[in-house]
Parts: structure tokens; C-alpha cells; sequence
């Protein structure tokens, strides 16, 4: 752990400088669907936080549940302010007119989820989606100009970068990311990272200072079922456990995903 804070201190300041020359065209403000409030940082469990800028989300893959089959007021009744749906190039106009549609009418904000080599940023930007780029990789920095490059065809709307968990993988480069990115999503999936909710609060307090910086930039990615190598979903208590973690450090979560999921709402 003493390792990883001086590796992460030296980032920072590596980002520090970073943010005082990047030009201010590659974090111009999304529009208002953007968490601008201050992160809560009390030490108690706060479920009223969703009205107050907290991103409470939800990956949605529509392959295994179709957005029809979906009850968005359901989802809203239990706190989801955002869906990330994940979409192709061939079939992201059909789905996502369909799910902001269904999204829009109960208040819910709609996320494009997509993965590198993805076209059409700038046509699901001007549909008034933001759009949430996957990238899984060991090699960040080779990703930059792709990320930059989405980062400008999203512009007026929010754009998230999703990644591995810095520390418990390796290396994501976050000083180079944070400037290029409204949010940035570590998939903190303690089940396939051998960790538990001690070592998910130690990840999120190392990595608060960006939220300092840059307020709300990261949101919790987090697994509603038990790993990869077991998809029995986790108990409604455990995700709230998880939640609560997180929750003093972080602008918000994302959970992975619906269809696999016991979450039933904050106010347990």
C-alpha cells in the first residue's frame, strides 16, 4: 500500500502541472446533466446524496435485457439517476432512441456505453446522450488521441472513461486521463480483485485527491454479482455495504449490471 500512495503521489503532481498548461478546449463543461456538486466527505451514511449530484447508475446490457422488458419507473423509485447502455455501431440509433425515450419520461439520464473503435460520438452527442467509453486496457497511453479525440465529439454532453482499477492492476495513468474526461469510472470489482470493502474504502481515499481537483471526476464502478467466475448476484445488503464506501469519496457509482442485480434502492 506504501508503494502504491508514493507511485500515486507522484501522479498527482505529475497532473497537477498538467492541469495548470492543457488547454482548456479538452474539459470545457458538459451541459447540465453534469455533477457539479461538491462531494460529500462525512463519514456517515448518507442516503438523500442522489438529489444532491451523486450519480447513482446502471450498466445495461440491452443483448441480455432488452430495454422494453426494463421498468423505468421502477428504476427511478429506487434511485437510478443514470442507465449506460451498451451499443455498437450498427446499433446504437435503434436502441438509444428507445431507451432515452423510456429514460426521459421518468427523469433518468441516458449514457451511451461503448468501446474503442466506436464511430458515431458526435450523432449520440447530438441526441443529448453522453457517452461512456469502455476502455480495458494495459497500454493506456496509446489510447490517449482516441479518448481526445471522443472528448472533442462530445462536447455538451457527459463524457466518462471507464478503466481497470490503478493498484489493484496496473498502471491507468489517471494524471493523463483526469484532464480529458468528466468522469472517470474504476471498475472496483472486489470479487475479481481478491479484495473486500476495507480494501475498496483504502482505493477510494488514495484516489479522492482527483476529486479535489476536479469535483465529482470519480464515480465507483462497482459488480452487483460475486465475480466473473460466479454470477450469483450479491445480497442487497453487500452492494449497500459497498456503497457506502465508496460514498465519501467518490462523485457517485455505477452498477455492473442490471439483469444481475439484488439492488433495491438507498433508503434500506
Amino acid at each position: 500500500m506504501v508503494r502504491i500512495k508514493y507511485k500515486w503521489i507522484s501522479s498527482f503532481l505529475i497532473s497537477y502541472i498538467l492541469i495548470l498548461s492543457l488547454n482548456s478546449g479538452f474539459v470545457a463543461a458538459a451541459d447540465n446533466s453534469m455533477n457539479t456538486q461538491p462531494i460529500n466527505t462525512a463519514n456517515t451514511w448518507n442516503a438523500t446524496l442522489v438529489g444532491n449530484g451523486f450519480t447513482l447508475g446502471y450498466f445495461i446490457n440491452p443483448k441480455v435485457t432488452p430495454i422494453s422488458e426494463i421498468d423505468f419507473n421502477t428504476l427511478k423509485k429506487v434511485g437510478i439517476t443514470d442507465i449506460y447502455v451498451l451499443v455498437s455501431d450498427d446499433n446504437y440509433l435503434s436502441v438509444l432512441s428507445e431507451a432515452k425515450s423510456k429514460a426521459d419520461a421518468v427523469g433518468i439520464r441516458t449514457n451511451a456505453w461503448v468501446f474503442p473503435g466506436f464511430s458515431y460520438a458526435s450523432q449520440v452527442a447530438n441526441m443529448k446522450i453522453g457517452v461512456l467509453l469502455d476502455v480495458e486496457t494495459y497500454d493506456m497511453p496509446s489510447y490517449i488521441p482516441q479518448i481526445q479525440a471522443m472528448r472533442l465529439a462530445t462536447q455538451g454532453v457527459t463524457f466518462s472513461v471507464c478503466i481497470k482499477p490503478e493498484g489493484w492492476d496496473d498502471e491507468q495513468y489517471l494524471y493523463l486521463l483526469a484532464p480529458l474526461c468528466d468522469h472517470i469510472v474504476p471498475m472496483l470489482y472486489i470479487g475479481d480483485y481478491q479484495q473486500d470493502v476495507s480494501g475498496l474504502t483504502s482505493w477510494v481515499k488514495i484516489y479522492s485527491i482527483y476529486n479535489t481537483i476536479y469535483p465529482g471526476k470519480i464515480i465507483a464502478g462497482l459488480e452487483t454479482y460475486e465475480s466473473d467466475q460466479n454470477i450469483t448476484p450479491k445480497r442487497e445488503n453487500t452492494i449497500l455495504a459497498e456503497i457506502k464506501a465508496v460514498q465519501p469519496y467518490t462523485g457517485g457509482v455505477i452498477l455492473f449490471r442490471y439483469g444481475l442485480s439484488n439492488f433495491n434502492g438507498l433508503n434500506q
